[in-house]
């Protein structure tokens, strides 16, 4: 089968959920016998030189990359907001030299499948349609991410226009499900999330899987060292953090005086500027080797309160066998039991509670990981999740 993956970011190096999720599918696909070429937009925010890549990785995708500028720019948000009725984070991804690309790419090969990784690559449909089977790949349901922030947002022009945005997002997921020929979500709530929409569209769940052997468990560690890892700079964990800094730490910081809190991610002068660093909290910033990161840590907090899909973060905190502690967001999609390979905790209470339970019994730790790593090999193995798929394509062709 050749299948062609069009992703809005360089999967390379994979360290934020998007590109891991795009790439491991992309390597599974490989793994499984068929032709896989992706063609990526090269951003500035998550550039990489299409030269540098692996040779390894190269040999087993096709990997082709168009530099494109998505650098928000006031006055066309501007224009944006008064003249038209596209969502501006949609409108910042068309770019002529990838749509030649992909026509290129489209002329050369007979693909089966054009898996879009994303709704925000929907206005190249017109050049694929009649070519091959288009599926979008849901990695959540985006309206429902900039819905959830409006309604927190405090600011009323910012809330206005972040509703405004939720409103146009929406309307293009729903133009999209009409455009597609199958829908692959991520999770169980965003199938359901798209079938309140209408559709009669092919659905099959894929959750986002990863490869269990490149995580190491480090079977020693019954201390409780904290850390929280992900994008500085991207919206929601930037909304979940101040909610944790500003009504869980202090309790945690008052109960606790010496635990310490790291934090990981990229860009943190994003999120800092303008931004005390809270008493114990060490700031480690985006790290190299994100496994190297995990085995320096034990527990790590989710405290997510707008989201969809599922957060490779917490597969790869559980693949390790780290203890994890998350909101019902932060943790939604995973099927996850509470208590039993994770934590579940919505306020500052359900997190001290939860922090005495792990100091009065720290072989939680141990124990909790193991459970966790069972269940994530149980169910998001990529190389099973990846052959579901092509066994659900193949039936889709015929």
């Amino acid at each position: 089968m050749k299948i062609l993956i069009l992703s809005t970011k360089m999967p390379w190096p994979a360290r934020d959920g998007g590109a891991i999720a795009t790439l491991n599918m992309a390597l599974g696909f490989a793994h499984r016998n068929c032709q896989v070429t992706l063609l990526t937009m090269n951003t500035g925010k998550h550039y990489f030189p299409e030269t540098e890549l692996p040779a390894n990785l190269r040999d087993q995708i096709s990997i082709r990359s168009v530099n494109v500028d998505t650098k928000i720019r006031p006055l066309r948000l501007i224009l944006n907001f008064l003249f038209s009725r596209y969502p501006y984070n949609a409108q910042r991804f068309i770019s002529k030299p990838f749509k030649a690309a992909l026509e290129k790419c489209l002329a050369e090969h007979d693909f089966d499948i054009v898996q879009l990784e994303g709704p925000y690559l929907s206005c190249y449909i017109p050049s694929i349609k009649g070519k091959a089977k288009i599926v979008l790949r849901a990695h959540n349901q985006e309206h429902r991410i900039w819905k959830l922030m409006s309604k927190q947002e405090r600011n009323p022009l910012k809330r206005f226009y972040l509703k405004n945005l939720a409103m146009r997002i929406e309307e293009l997921e729903k133009k999209l499900l009409s455009e597609i020929d199958v829908l692959i979500p991520i999770s169980e709530a965003d199938r359901k999330g798209f079938g309140h929409m209408g559709h009669t569209l092919p659905v099959m769940v894929i959750p986002t899987g990863i490869d269990i052997s490149n995580y190491p468990v480090n079977k020693d560690e019954n201390r409780i060292l904290l850390f929280f890892i992900g994008a500085l700079d991207w919206g929601p964990n930037q909304e979940g953090l101040d909610w944790f800094f500003r009504e869980v730490w202090p309790e945690i910081n008052l109960k606790w005086p010496g635990l310490t809190l790291d934090l990981a991610g990229r860009n943190p002068a994003y999120y800092f500027n303008g931004r005390n660093l809270p008493d114990n909290v060490r700031l480690e910033g985006e790290v190299e080797d994100a496994i190297e990161f995990f085995h320096h840590h034990s527990v790590m907090i989710v405290p997510l309160l707008t989201g969809s899909g599922i957060r490779i973060k917490i597969l790869e905190a559980m693949a390790m066998g780290k203890t994890v502690i998350s909101t019902r967001i932060g943790a939604g999609g995973l099927e996850a039991m509470h208590g039993e390979h994770l934590f579940l905790a919505d306020t500052p209470a359900e997190y001290v509670r939860t922090l005495e339970n792990l100091h009065t019994r720290q072989d939680h730790l141990q124990n909790m990981g193991l459970r966790a790593r069972q269940f994530v090999k149980e169910n998001f193995d990529i190389l099973v999740l990846s052959e579901k798929l092509i066994s659900f394509y193949k039936e889709q062709l015929v």
